[in-house]
């Protein structure tokens, strides 16, 4: 008697810029500024300077993390709870783009395994996952405790290596470990590593630096805009 064995593939996807047409750090910061949940002209300008190295390459995840869950240890938990579902309505579902939930829900028809993996803190970027009814959200995590934020790191921040490592320890703990093939959609050069970890490293409206090594690498390129 004959058994066919069937392999799954794994589709990882960034978010920002990639399942969403925009950066969700940065609208989150913008949020806080325009409803002055924070001192605006500091937190925009920190914000804005934090993006920039990002987009360069140079950003320090720690040091981002300090600032940025800063107010998420100011607010109760339940307060904070009330303005993310406002930031989500009003900032990031007119940006999610329609071809990003096409390709999503084509991975689910195919029984993929499915994971978001994105640097952008858990507390935000659940509400996204749970719109393109993803289960499992990789993320950087901000540490609770007694009922709030502490406003500390927990854990490796979900960023370059770390994106690495976090899936790694995702497969380990879930007993995963031969897949068809493990696909990884992203706009970003920060997401090398895991491009290169990845079997099918698919480049989405990527940036310069990216593109370029897209094309070294002939890896795919194409567009969800």
């Amino acid at each position: 008697m004959c058994y066919k064995i069937y392999i799954m593939n794994l589709a990882l996807f960034d978010l920002d810029n990639t399942l969403i047409d925009g950066d969700s750090d940065y609208e989150w910061g913008s949020f806080l500024v325009e409803n002055n949940f924070v001192d605006p002209d500091y937190y925009q300008r920190k914000n804005d300077a934090f993006f920039e190295q990002y987009k360069k390459g140079t950003l320090c995840p720690r040091e981002f993390a300090k600032f940025s869950y800063e107010p998420l240890a100011k607010y109760d938990f339940e307060f904070l709870l009330n303005i993310r579902e406002r930031f989500f309505e009003e900032r990031i579902k007119p940006i999610i783009l329609s071809k990003a939930e096409d390709l999503v829900n084509r991975h689910r028809k195919n029984n993929d395994i499915i994971i978001i993996v994105t640097a952008t803190n858990s507390f935000i970027s659940k509400l996204s996952a749970n719109y393109f009814k993803i289960e499992n959200l990789l993320a950087t995590e901000p540490e609770f405790r007694d009922g709030r934020f502490t406003g500390e790191l927990f854990g490796e921040p979900c960023f370059k290596e770390g994106k690495v490592n976090k899936v790694k320890g995702w497969l380990n703990e879930n007993k995963h470990n031969i897949f068809d093939e493990i696909y990884f959609y992203t706009d970003s050069h920060n997401d090398l590593k895991l491009l290169e970890f990845c079997t099918k490293p698919i480049a989405v409206d990527p940036d310069n630096i990216l593109k370029e090594i897209s094309i070294k690498n002939n890896w795919e390129i194409i567009s969800l805009k």
